[in-house]
């Protein structure tokens, strides 16, 4: 295992959590697009989850002392990598973000400032562009502002989306993730919290989420591991909220397997998606063109 530490400065307001595995591909980007942010009192966790791949090596370009980068070589999964993460962060607030996927330059100031604000909240997300492998918009999810909205229906899931996520550290540090909820995390967390916890959204797209062309395998844990989630709490919330989440996740284990079978993946996320105005495509263009640059020049402070 190797660590790089922070400098000795002032302790950040931010403490960013990316736990990788095998994201050769995409981390560059997703580092640069924190480099970039408007808001710079952060400090960055890259936690390696036992990689294979080129990541580490394309890390060790990076020249920024706000970012620690720890290694190793085991597998454990996300939820015991963030739980590590959390306990490394200094930050008052957290904030997720994946190491495939892309924030924009005013997602953190725009974050801050709300929970700034708003101290009755614990958890803040945002709305998302959702984009393919190529880089190409396939349109935007809007989510709702409320707590009440966000938790209306559960056995559907949380309108707050896993990466968008700012939360207290106190809140991340009372209520940690459980490492048997693997490839459901998020809803676990949520779905454990939700009735003594404050959640909202900032409806301003802020965030670039990558659907990848395949992934159907992770998708079918995360919607076999929700079905399972409720038949285990039964007793406790009635056997009304596992039927309903069975029927609804079953329903769509059977359309992403016809999306696979007609190679139809990237058209079907356009249609359950909104459009993109011209404005917010021409955003999206530039918040990528500012992304995808070798990592090889950054240096400290992300200039």
């Amino acid at each position: 295992m190797a660590f790089r530490p922070t400098s000795t400065g002032s302790e950040p307001l931010v403490s960013i959590l990316m736990p990788f595995y095998n994201a050769q591909e995409t981390i560059e980007a997703a580092v640069r697009s924190m480099l970039a942010q408007t808001y710079q009192n952060w400090e960055l966790l890259l936690l390696d989850d036992g990689s294979t791949d080129r990541s580490r090596v394309l890390l060790d370009n990076l020249a920024d002392p706000r970012v620690v980068v720890r290694l190793d070589d085991e597998r454990k999964g996300l939820a015991p990598r963030l739980n590590e993460c959390i306990a490394l962060a200094r930050g008052r607030y957290l904030a997720r973000m994946d190491s495939d996927d892309v924030s924009y330059p005013q997602r953190l100031r725009a974050q801050v400032d709300y929970l700034e604000r708003h101290p009755e909240a614990d958890v803040l997300g945002c709305s998302v562009v959702v984009f393919g492998d190529d880089g190409a918009a396939l349109g935007k999810r809007l989510v709702p502002e409320a707590h009440a909205e966000i938790v209306a229906n559960p056995a559907s899931g949380f309108g707050l989306a896993h990466p968008t996520w700012m939360a207290r550290a106190e809140w991340f540090q009372a209520n940690q993730y459980d490492p048997g909820a693997v490839r459901y995390e998020d809803f676990e967390l949520l779905y454990r919290t939700h009735r003594n916890s404050s959640f909202a959204n900032l409806p301003d797209l802020l965030y670039g989420y990558r659907e990848p062309h395949n992934g159907f395998r992770k998708r079918l844990k995360t919607r076999l591991g929700r079905i399972g989630y409720f038949y285990n709490q039964r007793d406790k919330e009635g056997s009304g909220i596992f039927w309903n989440a069975t029927r609804r996740e079953s329903w769509k284990i059977a359309a992403d397997a016809m999306v696979v079978l007609t190679s139809q993946r990237y058209a079907s996320l356009k249609s359950r998606t909104q459009a993109l105005t011209a404005t917010e495509n021409a955003e999206w263009q530039s918040v990528l063109s500012g992304v995808l640059q070798p990592m090889t020049h950054l240096t400290a402070a992300g200039k």
